[in-house]
């Protein structure tokens, strides 16, 4: 549907404003190396890239800032059910945020490292890094069938990456209800709009993707 292409496209493109700014900060080395240094082992998934701690999965800054401002700087104010528990639903139920997340990221460290978005004429460019994502438009190729140009062969598309997305979000339902609060939680603290502080503390047979393996 129209909604979840918008909801899916709106985290590519936070995913890809975050990653570009973050290399556009570090000086130590070159945007591409980065990009596949997280690549390895899917280390953007965790707070410490070069300690992977599976007890941590979903964890890394860029999981956390990523899925505070695509997901739930969108459902904060939500209804009050009671009956429903809604709050704990709302920071719980989120195993497919948290799965769009890290594909959206893995696209974008993806995008970086194989040169298919440049960010050498955006290192001077002095605007927060989620206002720079009404900038990025990756390329379009040649399509040699109809003879036009077109942007299909690097879309957020489900064609190209549902399946991963799919792996992601079993790996992230394996974390569980408790694990998966906590991640939120912890997500929350990104965000600075009102009421947002009252959720950043809580009481604590196919061919398996790698990617379900990262819980």
């Amino acid at each position: 549907t129209q909604r979840v292409s918008e909801w899916r496209s709106n985290f590519g493109s936070t995913a890809l404003a975050i990653v570009i700014d973050f290399c556009i900060s570090n000086k130590d080395m070159s945007a591409k190396e980065l990009a596949a240094l997280f690549l390895h082992r899917y280390a953007f998934l965790y707070p410490n890239p070069d300690e992977i701690d599976k007890k941590e999965t979903f964890r890394s800054t860029f999981v956390r800032e990523l899925l505070a401002t695509a997901h739930l700087s969108r459902i904060l104010g939500h209804a009050d059910v009671p009956a429903l528990n809604t709050d704990r639903l709302a920071q719980s139920g989120i195993a497919g945020a948290l799965g769009l997340c890290a594909v959206s990221l893995e696209r974008a460290f993806d995008l970086i490292k194989d040169s298919i978005v440049s960010i050498d004429h955006l290192e001077d460019t002095d605007i927060p890094a989620t206002s720079r994502k009404t900038r990025f438009k990756t390329p379009k190729t040649l399509n040699k069938v109809t003879g036009k140009e077109t942007s299909t062969e690097h879309a957020f598309s489900v064609v190209k990456w549902g399946s991963k997305t799919t792996a992601f979000i079993c790996a992230a339902q394996k974390k569980g209800p408790e694990a998966i609060q906590l991640t939120a939680s912890m997500a929350y603290k990104h965000l600075k709009k009102p009421g947002a502080e009252k959720h950043a503390s809580i009481d604590s047979d196919d061919e398996m993707d790698d990617r379900e393996d990262v819980w």
